[in-house]
């Protein structure tokens, strides 16, 4: 297998080949864009929606009368990065909470947090309609249903003047057109100043790597991040390349058929060119360049105070009170950019995936709340890609040149010196309305709704489809990682946190037909065939595999349930004066 660094395209030396200047690449137009407004043009792109931001105005707890700090923008640099890679650098670095309009954040914009407010989780029941559907599923009688509101976040607004007054009930709206996939969501940006997170440093601080393993450092939404998933086989491919995917595999295994993807994609991720030595990396990773620029990791408002606490019933909830609010102007300008992108048809299945990034880092937030209550000293560590280090990485020409990695959404670190990965997976609530093509109802012919709320309790196990990927994190972090949490977690239904203990045998299995995919098809250049593994015939795995299959499906099953967390217990983002933040926004 060739190595060509050469296919390795390093972003400053594509900003000088297009003749992009530095006013450029700081995106110094005459019409500034807001947050939403570089968003929506890249989510329009079709590429995956990894970005963490939510567009709000810029909010502290204390003014001191100087104007506001903005953060510059990045316009003609996004171009320099892959689409992914864009998205996942937070739509050109400036993911950060500041004024809404992009330039400027006058003392109106500044929202102050009362001490007597709670920052909870708040208490939102959707009840809607009782239809059920030929899928089991409920579907609304109209367009809003009733919902019965408890607001966990600032009692004092849930009640009516007298005092000891019941809750006041609001109506949310059960379908629309234009779901809020950053719905109270906390971006990574504020995750990482959190008092028990660790970040890692800008990627473009990283100068010298002394070891494989030091890959570990750049942050996922680098282009470096990006540059080290080529011809390596990762989580995102692994499960695939297992033919854990394709129909028969996957019927075994209760895979939806929308996951069955088969394995072609994996082949041509695997055929391409990979950085193997600890020299290519150096020389095309440590750059020093083409990521948003340091400085704007420096906040110059507080987002957590750790002194004070949120409490439910006695008990300490959460490590530190979040402090920016959102505003309802905040969620106007929000709507005015997303009203007309949601209405084609096409783009409604980009909401599954765009709350699932969106969302990562209010889930993670979820598990270091519990665990640094459950076990009192437990940090979160953010992690780049893993496992670059490892024995069983070819790094010449013998054995299949299989090399295998992984990125856990982040590491928990107990004070006795144990680890375990963590997963995090976040259910989006918005469901087509309708499977098939958009109706028309009505006498007036209007268009009806394209979403509709779909809410239900996690069941207590892995899916089987992410058992490989849970193990390969655990392999890719080191033998002394033995075992992975996993959180999934929904809207308004809270949360469970899982844990799946390794398995060693079943991980040289994984290896094992990994390496047979590589040699078999990668290295012949024979693309796979539907069912590889599965089917009698040249390419059979025979009972080894059926029984690596079915062994696959005993894991998922046995994962232990750690605890629920109640929606009211999950931290996110509350607005100013406690008004309701509805999850349509039209």
């Amino acid at each position: 297998m060739t190595n060509d660094c050469s296919a390795f395209l390093i972003p400053s030396q594509v900003a000088i080949a297009g003749g992009a200047s530095a006013a450029s690449r700081r995106g110094t137009s005459s019409s500034p864009l807001t947050i939403d407004d570089r968003r929506l043009a890249l989510v329009n792109n079709g590429h995956e929606a990894k970005e963490n931001s939510s567009g709000w105005s810029k909010k502290a707890v204390q003014t001191t009368g100087r104007s506001t700090r903005t953060r510059g923008r990045k316009g003609s640099a996004i171009a320099m990065l892959a689409p992914s890679q864009a998205l996942r650098s937070g739509l050109g670095g400036d993911t950060f909470l500041h004024a809404a309009e992009g330039n400027k954040a006058e003392s109106a914009d500044i929202a102050t947090v009362s001490s007597k407010e709670s920052l909870a989780g708040d208490g939102v029941v959707f009840s809607p309609a009782h239809d059920v559907n030929g899928h089991g599923d409920k579907v609304p009688k109209a367009a809003t249903a009733a919902a019965a509101v408890t607001d966990g976040n600032n009692p004092a607004a849930s009640t009516n003047s007298t005092k000891g007054s019941r809750r006041t009930r609001q109506k949310h709206r059960m379908t629309g057109n234009i779901p809020d996939v950053y719905w109270r969501a906390v971006p990574l940006e504020h995750l990482r100043h959190h008092p028990r997170f660790e970040p890692l440093p800008h990627p473009d601080t990283v100068k010298e790597l002394k070891s494989l393993e030091d890959v570990r450092l750049f942050r996922q939404e680098s282009w470096q991040w990006d540059a080290l998933h080529s011809g390596r086989c990762t989580t995102s491919q692994a499960t695939a390349a297992l033919g854990l995917l394709d129909p028969e595999a996957g019927s075994v295994l209760g895979i939806p058929r929308s996951l069955q993807k088969g394995a072609v994609g994996a082949y041509h991720r695997l055929r391409k060119p990979a950085l193997r030595s600890l020299d290519d990396m150096n020389e095309v990773l440590c750059t020093g360049e083409g990521n948003s620029p340091p400085d704007l990791e420096t906040l110059d408002y507080p987002v957590w105070d750790s002194k004070r606490t949120t409490r439910f019933r006695g008990t300490t909830s959460f490590a530190a009170l979040y402090l920016p609010r959102i505003k309802r102007t905040d969620l106007d300008r929000r709507r005015q950019r997303l009203k007309d992108y949601y209405l084609d048809d096409s783009s409604r299945w980009l909401a599954r995936m765009q709350w699932g990034n969106a969302q990562e880092p209010t889930a993670i937030l979820t598990a270091l709340n519990y665990f640094s209550r459950a076990v009192p000293g437990t940090i979160i560590r953010e992690v780049g890609m893993c496992g670059a280090g490892l024995d069983i990485n070819s790094t010449s020409s013998e054995g299949s040149g299989l090399i295998v990695g992984a990125t856990p959404d982040a590491v928990i670190h107990y004070p006795n010196g144990t680890l375990e990965a963590l997963e995090v997976k976040n259910h989006c609530p918005f469901v087509p309305l309708y499977w098939g093509s958009r109706r028309k109802g009505g006498s007036k012919g209007k268009a009806e709704d394209l979403f509709r709320i779909r809410e239900s309790r996690m069941e207590m196990e892995v899916p089987p489809a992410y058992v490989p990927q849970l193990m390969l994190e655990m392999l890719s972090l080191g033998p002394q990682c033995r075992s992975a949490i996993m959180v999934r977690q929904t809207a308004t239904k809270g949360a469970v946190i899982l844990r799946l203990q390794r398995d060693d045998d079943w991980i040289n299995e994984m290896m094992y037909w990994l390496n047979q995919f590589m040699e078999t098809f990668v290295n012949s250049e024979v693309p796979p065939p539907p069912n590889v593994f599965w089917e009698d015939g040249e390419y059979s795995g025979g009972e080894r595999y059926r029984a690596f299959v079915n062994r696959t499906k005993e894991i998922s099953e046995r994962a232990e349930h750690v605890t629920t967390v109640p929606h009211k217990e999950i931290q996110r983002v509350v607005a100013t004066r406690s008004f309701q933040i509805p999850l349509f926004l039209d």
